[in-house]
């Protein structure tokens, strides 16, 4: 398979295309003895990173659907991996937590998502690992942004 080089002038796109998808093959093989979905693992992380969410939150945040959100947050509670609740402020709405279930199913795919980082990121030093982690976040952010946008459709996951 070819690779961008540097001098290609969308080397950066490219490259990150072809690590994201060496890299998510291996989050899924890692993730499938648990049958989550990509989706539903994005959930469960931003529950914990971010703490209790109102649900129309949490699908701007992940950039889905509000309505796609419906059927992963359903089959995450059959799971007992979060909990939902209704706002006291505001009965209408909706408030997914990360229950201990989820939390201990986190833990356990973070030594093989550590481990899959440590195969991938190899032959970076651990201050390379992290500007590198800073810069990705800066772009996901951006493209977050457009994400949100009623009607965006290059931003399903």
């Amino acid at each position: 398979m070819d690779t961008a080089g540097p001098g290609s002038p969308a080397a950066s796109s490219l490259l990150i295309a072809q690590l994201a998808r060496g890299t998510r093959r291996q989050i899924e093989q890692a993730v499938a003895p648990t049958g989550l979905r990509p989706r539903e693992l994005l959930v469960l992380q931003h529950l914990r990173e971010r703490g209790p969410s109102a649900q129309q939150a949490l699908a701007e945040l992940i950039g889905v659907d509000a309505t796609n959100l419906v059927a992963v947050l359903n089959s995450l509670e059959d799971a007992d991996l979060i909990q939902r609740r209704r706002d006291r402020a505001d009965r209408r709405r909706a408030i997914i937590s990360l229950a201990p279930d989820g939390e201990r199913l986190l833990a356990n795919l973070d030594r093989a998502l550590c481990q899959i980082d440590d195969q991938i990121l190899a032959p970076l030093s651990p201050a390379e690992r992290e500007a590198l982690n800073v810069l990705l976040a800066k772009a996901i952010t951006n493209i977050g942004s457009r994400c949100a946008m009623p009607g965006s459709k290059d931003c399903d996951a």
